[in-house]
């Protein structure tokens, strides 16, 4: 389909050659076999911040409402209902 042909175009387009690969916050790449304290010092700095440089990547690609973006997939309420 062409969100499939737009969202490989998109990864190629950020560097994404193969996997595993992480995209944090909508901007940093980060090789599956990244050392654990690389992410921990990338969601530390975000925590820090309070925010993330960009947003999804694959959103628009996808059809994925700003709505559902801005609120998560998985909110605390969510993952307590299941639990």
């Amino acid at each position: 389909t062409s969100e499939i042909h737009d969202a490989l175009k998109r990864l190629d387009e950020i560097g994404v050659h193969g996997i595993p690969k992480f995209i944090i916050g909508g901007k940093r790449l980060v090789d599956g076999a990244a050392e654990p304290q690389m992410f921990v010092d990338i969601f530390r700095d975000i925590e820090r911040r309070g925010t993330i440089y960009g947003g999804p990547i694959f959103g628009n690609i996808l059809g994925v409402d700003n709505e559902t973006v801005t609120r998560g997939s998985h909110s605390a309420q969510i993952l307590n209902d299941v639990a």
